[in-house]
């Protein structure tokens, strides 16, 4: 037979992922197979190149056993692990993959296959430039479906062409003179392609993937921003890219100056070691401050999450004498704040009295029990929170999770008309299994004058980092730093949190 191709050896390491998965198997096993699979679906370049050249552990998730089984898949079509799983579990499985993400996936596991693409490439095709993430991702979609490169080759003779290696990945090889026009549908979104090659219609011009033109005369190709100028745009930032409203904004120059991962002055809502996180308090500081900010608002359990280490009202006090000792040594430029993410119980209630809460600089009111509760009620639960005097931020408002659960049924509107009558800010969650809450509500929440709080919900000093996705997000729907409560240096924040208290 021949030898088996990426997405056919992909589809199999997927398969010892399931089968080992539904025997039993080590979890971790289980994982190892499908994170390779993903890696082997994704390559840039053909997978037998890698065989020929015994390269295969530069795979990302690729070590020396699964090296081994792609080997052997590749060159014989089936391996001895899977045969025995197959024996052992019958013909029949059922794919327990399906999560109705229908190929889809978190955007910071899109960003790592992407970045193993690029590097794989520069190194097979060295004399290729501008290597630039396209699609769903260049969109800042929370979930990215199609993975695509556009990459400047040197010379093509036959035009812009494409090129898929495992299957899962677009390649577009363009020219300097197309390297725009590439981009551009390469990013997408087609209904905003369809709006710019309308408005290029009316201008009597042509807009295809050659570039713009008027008749047979060439007008702009090899930039993106030398495309909208000419159909008399500003330049359309990608994320705003959806065929919602962005063609008449720009007309009008009403386009959002979008928040930046440079325009975050600190970070908020942040756990630690003392509830359910894995770094100290002050480990989580030095790498707050290391990352270049000026405060670190600390928001671990409150006494309700017990399975999450929530903090008793002793525990409270022993952390806070703990954080003025470390602010003490900080000084002026770096401020640790206090603060709790503290349960909305069943009735809307926080789950500390009056007295506990003001001792904090700020509390993050979430949900984190009774999900099913129906839409009204659950509506009426949140307000009630948001109606907290010591209510600063709602977190994760819907308490969704990405390719993992639906948020509970509330109603959205009229929770975000009740943060802006409290002056409450809405959480956008970071974190990249949550993004909530939904870029598509962000929009109306600057419209009722919503402040918004983009919040890592940070376990680890390396979740720190999940900003990234936060801004991502916002700056999809439209968020200005000015909208934004953590975008205030460490004076401005203090005044704030001072008058709310």
């Amino acid at each position: 037979m021949p030898p088996l191709d990426a997405q056919a050896i992909a589809a199999l390491l997927r398969e010892l992922a399931q089968r080992s998965a539904a025997g039993g198997g080590n979890p971790y096993r289980s994982k190892a197979y499908r994170r390779a699979a993903e890696s082997v679906a994704t390559l840039p370049i053909p997978l037998e190149q890698l065989v020929a050249e015994r390269r295969l552990r530069e795979i990302p998730g690729v070590g020396e056993g699964i090296a081994e089984i792609i080997a052997t898949l590749h060159k014989t079509g089936s391996h001895p692990t899977l045969e025995a799983l197959r024996q052992e579990g019958g013909a029949r499985l059922r794919d327990t993959t399906d999560d109705s993400g229908g190929g889809q996936r978190h955007i910071d596991r899109a960003a790592m296959l992407l970045d193993n693409a690029v590097r794989t490439l520069r190194e097979a095709r060295p004399e290729l430039k501008r290597i630039t993430a396209a699609g769903d991702f260049r969109r800042g979609a929370e979930l990215v479906g199609d993975l695509a490169l556009v990459a400047e080759a040197p010379s093509l003779a036959d035009g812009p062409s494409t090129l898929t290696a495992g299957g899962e990945l677009t390649v577009h090889l363009t020219d300097a003179a197309h390297y725009g026009i590439t981009l551009l549908h390469a990013t997408g979104s087609k209904s905003h392609l369809q709006a710019l090659t309308a408005l290029a219609r009316d201008h009597g011009l042509t807009l295809d993937k050659r570039g713009l033109r008027q008749g047979r005369k060439p007008l702009a190709a090899a930039s993106e921003e030398a495309i909208y100028q000419r159909l008399g745009l500003p330049f359309i930032q990608p994320e705003l890219r959806e065929g919602r409203d962005e063609i008449a904004r720009a007309l009008a120059n009403d386009l959002p100056e979008l928040v930046t991962e440079q325009d975050l002055r600190g970070i908020l809502h942040a756990h630690t070691d003392q509830s359910d996180g894995v770094d100290t308090i002050e480990a989580m500081a030095e790498a707050t401050r290391a990352r270049g900010y000026s405060y670190l608002g600390v928001a671990d359990h409150s006494i309700s999450a017990r399975y999450a280490g929530g903090l008793t009202t002793p525990e409270i006090e022993a952390q806070h004498r703990l954080i003025d000792r470390l602010n003490k040594r900080y000084g002026k430029g770096f401020r640790i704040l206090k603060g709790i993410e503290s349960d909305i119980l069943a009735d809307g209630s926080l789950d500390y009295p009056d007295e506990v809460l003001q001792r904090f600089d700020f509390v993050v009111a979430s949900v984190h029990s009774r999900f099913k509760l129906d839409r009204e009620a659950q509506t009426r639960r949140i307000i009630r929170a948001v109606g907290n005097r010591r209510t600063t931020i709602l977190g994760h408002m819907t308490g969704r999770r990405l390719l993992q659960r639906p948020g509970y049924a509330v109603d959205v509107e009229a929770i975000l008309k009740a943060c802006a009558a409290h002056g409450v800010a809405v959480e956008i969650n970071a974190h990249p299994w949550r993004l909530d809450l939904d870029w598509r509500w962000h929009q109306r929440a600057l419209e009722l004058g919503c402040l918004l709080s983009i919040n890592p919900d940070a376990h680890s000093t390396r979740e720190l980092d999940f900003t990234r996705w936060g801004v991502t997000v916002a700056r999809k729907g439209g968020v200005p730093a000015e909208r934004v409560l953590n975008c205030r240096n460490l004076a401005q924040l203090t005044r704030y949190l001072g008058k709310r208290q």
